[in-house]
């Protein structure tokens, strides 16, 4: 889940990112584990949402589990159009929020996972969310779909993860 994107990341999200997936929320992890083995940092973005974060993710070679997390960073409410009628945001909607990677599928240099479902920031709708990706070198590249409550309302997304050299 590189910058084609409407958002950033703040130093403060890597750096909560950093903290919390380390160790980070224990990942399942089933198929070729080996395309994984490593540590994986990245990013992700939905244009439709504006939301953008970061991805941490670690896998020792020869387990079948991993530890990574998901940071969310909500779309900021700032702008002056998002004012205009609008009742004060609530600080906390625009707070980055971890999410947790709750399984990983792997093999033959394709990665597919789930999230933990979480609420969504503004509906505060439950949210599931699953992702897809392709390996080439030492890159994932993939895209993902949240499904948005009840509604089955749809969004989508890009991330991108690259394994760091050892």
């Amino acid at each position: 889940m590189r910058n084609h994107w409407a958002g950033g990341i703040s130093a403060w999200a890597l750096g909560l990112t950093a903290a919390c997936a380390s160790p980070g929320s224990p990942v399942p992890v089933a198929g070729d584990t080996r395309i994984l083995a490593g540590e994986w940092d990245g990013t992700y973005m939905s244009r439709e949402t504006g939301r953008s974060g970061s991805i941490v993710f670690r896998l020792k070679a020869g387990t079948d589990s991993a530890f990574g997390d998901v940071v969310m960073v909500p779309a900021t409410a700032d702008l002056p159009e998002a004012r205009v009628n609008a009742p004060a945001p609530d600080p906390l909607r625009r707070m980055p929020r971890v999410l947790t990677i709750s399984f990983v599928q792997c093999g033959d240099g394709e990665v597919t996972g789930r999230l933990d479902p979480y609420e969504d920031p503004d509906t505060h709708e439950r949210v599931v969310t699953t992702f897809q990706g392709r390996l080439s070198g030492n890159r994932f590249e993939g895209t993902f779909v949240s499904v948005i409550g009840t509604s089955g309302y749809r969004v989508a997304g890009t991330w991108w993860a690259e394994r760091k050299s050892s």
